[in-house]
């Protein structure tokens, strides 16, 4: 048999620390665990002294104090003398807060007794709002006065005067900066944000009879970040980093610094290894808009060698639950009634001589069999597992062999048999079994 493997995931090295953006580039390097880095370009053109900059185009969910400013080109320093963070976007309620102990005029539809509807202008004094951004809902009821009497609603659709030069319609950062050499030129803004996330799922195919399987994977990424991102360079990064979680339990991050088989195909998607993770990048700029889920197929391998394998565990603790430790090494029949079933396994081994051979992120797992009549059927889904005891990377690295369950439920019943119980210390004991397999019924 021919096996054809069409890697999307290539490997190469690169140091996150100094990749920058092009003048006009956007890059998102996406952490599996809700946030990202962004870097975009930023076109800068500053006065001798202290200049007055407002920057609109960050995410809802910035981290202000992980904004890194520089010169594209290093040839000038910049310097944040001060920066402030508003993220009270215009809004009716806000609006009227402005207008506490004040008149303001509202337009009242009404019904007359002919059935007509009229528009009238009703002026009335704001005595509360209700906007309460510090209040778990951010609203209370408004206290509107008409007429020396009060009410606890709009009257109706409030009419503001033209907005004021204070007013913002989304995030916004302003800066007092300054910088060596005045001037026109490209800098680079980076910063952490949330509402960012990908994850990685696997479709596993396995012929009516035998085990030589197919395996098609897939990154999703999610963007609720509040903001669209043209064109941008997206990297995914595989591992446990380090977060920060104040008692208040807002989520801060501290992130580390900031081929193909199919000749006519250029690869999606590229692997690297940065540190103690793994960097899956898109070989492609691509479009990723606010509150989209986009899929990337990352590997498409045929030919894949796999084996099944049973594992019984006869130490579960599902019936000593209540047991000490050392009231366990006194029972024996320990390990001999706590779990008759087994389970039916697939291993395949992550190598270049079985078709894979890369590191590939962890992830969910579909496992589909044909029938007889070829077509495909749905038998389990679970999570990809390896035998090897690995850094947590959040990836399987190359050479491991990888288990997955291909039942979704025991599909075998064992009977332990103890033929012999001895107690070596304290705190440990040691039982010889024979285990009988039969079907279940």
């Amino acid at each position: 048999m021919k096996h054809t493997f069409r890697t999307l995931l290539g490997i190469a090295l690169l140091a996150l620390a100094t990749t920058g953006v092009n003048a006009d580039d956007t890059a998102l390097t996406i952490y599996n665990s809700d946030f990202a880095v962004v870097r975009q370009g930023l076109p800068l053109d500053l006065r001798p002294g202290v200049n007055h900059i407002t920057f609109a185009d960050a995410t809802a969910h910035i981290e202000p104090d992980s904004i890194i400013l520089r010169d594209l080109g290093g040839m000038r320093q910049l310097q944040i003398l001060e920066q402030n963070y508003r993220n009270d976007p215009v809004s009716q309620a806000m609006l009227l807060s402005r207008f506490e102990g004040k008149m303001l005029d509202f337009q009242v539809e009404r019904t007359d007794a002919q059935g007509n509807r009229k528009t009238e202008i009703i002026p009335a004094k704001i005595i509360r709002s209700g906007y309460s951004p510090h209040n778990p809902g951010g609203y209370t009821e408004p206290i509107i006065e008409i007429d020396g009497k009060l009410m606890f609603r709009l009257p109706g659709e409030p009419i503001f005067p033209a907005l004021g030069d204070g007013a913002i319609l989304k995030p916004t950062l302003d800066w007092l900066l300054e910088t060596d050499k005045p001037g026109a030129g490209r800098s680079e803004l980076s910063y952490v944000t949330g509402g960012l996330n990908w994850h990685a799922d696997y479709n596993i195919v396995a012929p009516a009879k035998g085990d030589v399987i197919d395996l098609v994977g897939w990154v999703t990424i999610n963007n609720q970040a509040g903001k669209d991102f043209d064109d941008a360079r997206i990297k995914l990064m595989a591992g446990d980093v380090n977060k920060i979680v104040p008692q208040s339990g807002v989520y801060g991050r501290a992130y580390k610094a900031a081929m193909a088989a199919d000749e006519a195909m250029a690869p999606p998607v590229t692997e690297k290894a940065f540190d103690e993770f793994h960097l899956y990048s898109l070989e492609r700029p691509t479009t990723l808009r606010d509150r989209e889920t986009k899929q990337v197929e990352f590997i498409a391998a045929t030919g894949v060698k796999s084996q099944r394998i049973y594992v019984y565990n006869g130490a579960a603790m599902d019936r000593y639950g209540y047991y000490a430790p050392d009231q366990l090494v006194e029972d024996p029949s320990y390990g001999t009634q706590s779990n008759p079933k087994i389970w039916v396994m697939q291993e395949f081994k992550n190598t270049k001589s079985n078709n894979l051979g890369m590191p590939l992120p962890k992830g969910r797992l579909r496992f589909y069999r044909r029938d007889d009549d070829g077509q495909l059927e749905f038998t389990a889904r679970t999570l990809l597992i390896t035998r090897l005891v690995t850094k947590p990377c959040g990836s399987i690295p190359a050479t491991a062999s990888i288990w997955w369950a291909s039942a979704a439920a025991p599909a075998s019943e064992s009977t332990p048999i103890t033929n012999g119980w001895t107690k070596l210390s304290r705190s440990r004991s040691a039982t010889t079994r024979r285990i009988r397999r039969r079907k279940s019924a």
